[in-house]
């Protein structure tokens, strides 16, 4: 019995662990996506919500609000434009199917970098 909670308890740590991991978000590591925006939001804390056309994901910029978008300004320039969306590829255990919204790396419109976490 004791071994059973012990391999419950690794299992557990291995999990956190593999979940909690930094994600990569090099350019290598990540997949391109091109829409027309369909709307922009504000979700989560303070994060930028991008939905496009026809796509079931949703896209967003973690804490976008507090460095240096605003949401209506923002509608303004990128609703019914097209963008290019970068977003890191990851797995997690905390969700083995994957999600419906992804971070983004890095957004273009007109071939411009509005946004880049690529170094």
């Amino acid at each position: 019995m004791k071994k059973l909670i012990y391999i419950i308890i690794a299992i557990v740590i291995a999990f956190l662990v593999i979940g909690l991991k930094p994600i990569d978000i090099t350019k290598s590591n990540s997949t391109k996506v091109t829409g027309i925006v369909k709307s922009i939001s504000e979700g989560g804390v303070k994060d930028l919500i991008f939905e496009l056309e026809n796509d079931k994901i949703t896209y967003y910029i973690n804490r976008g609000l507090e460095n240096g978008f605003q949401l209506e300004k923002s509608k303004n320039d990128f609703v019914g434009k097209i963008v290019s969306i970068s977003y890191a590829k990851n797995w997690t255990p905390l969700a083995p199917f994957g999600t419906t919204s992804k971070n983004i790396v890095e957004i273009l419109v007109d071939d411009k970098t509005i946004y880049s976490e690529f170094e």
